[in-house]
């Protein structure tokens, strides 16, 4: 096992994102013994400060056309997509793991996957063969832009607009990634799957905890 990369915070800034833009959030609730996901409005993001949400609930902002935003602006990105494109590895196994988006309507959870970055597989999931470079890349658009930014700009990108009253999600790629972290493993330790992982990492830290 040679060493582990995660983003951080940016995992979880995208849901933080969402309420602060639109004012809006959803949580599991059980209605009949079924869960289903609940809206509910945002007033203010949590924390000392107060903060109020929904920036984009009214004209007051008028001059900001959208937010540009990915959770996946770190070194790991700029190395899987070198890698899908051709890039020899000297490191052992890169490997992925995360929740794809469940786009089925009521889903509230996404769907896990773990896959070497150099199989097939993982390549196979977008349709040029390769991590393409804008694949978590999100566009937070303004309903009430003085100047709305054109989504032919960034036409590979996914796009939150609202349509007729309600935020539509419109995306460029089928496959779409909710969360994701990335990991370096040694070229003959076995592939971990999505359900080993956890012991997997457990095991890590008592390797790293046993060289300190």
């Amino acid at each position: 096992m040679a060493d582990f990369h995660a983003p951080g915070s940016m995992v979880w800034s995208r849901e933080a994102l969402l309420g602060y833009l639109y004012g809006f959030g959803a949580e599991p609730i059980e209605i009949n013994g079924k869960r289903v996901a609940a809206g509910y409005e945002v007033k203010r993001l949590l924390g000392p400060s107060k903060f109020p949400a929904g920036l984009f609930r009214n004209d007051a902002h008028a001059e900001l056309s959208a937010v540009i935003f990915t959770n996946a602006c770190a070194l790991s990105k700029f190395n899987r997509v070198a890698l899908t494109r051709g890039m020899q590895s000297h490191v052992g196994r890169y490997v992925r793991y995360g929740r794809f988006y469940d786009r089925k309507p009521g889903a509230l959870e996404g769907i896990p996957f773990c896959f070497d970055v150099l199989s097939d597989d993982y390549r196979a999931l977008w349709p040029q063969g390769w991590e393409p470079w804008c694949a978590e890349l999100e566009v937070f658009h303004n309903p009430f832009a003085r100047h709305p930014l054109p989504t032919e700009l960034l036409p590979e990108a996914s796009h939150w607009l609202e349509v007729d009253g309600a935020m539509d999600c419109r995306h460029y790629y089928d496959t779409g990634i909710l969360w994701s972290r990335s990991l370096i493993i040694a070229a003959d330790d076995p592939m971990p799957t999505y359900e080993t992982l956890p012991a997997w990492l457990e095991d890590l830290a008592r390797r790293r905890a046993a060289r300190e």
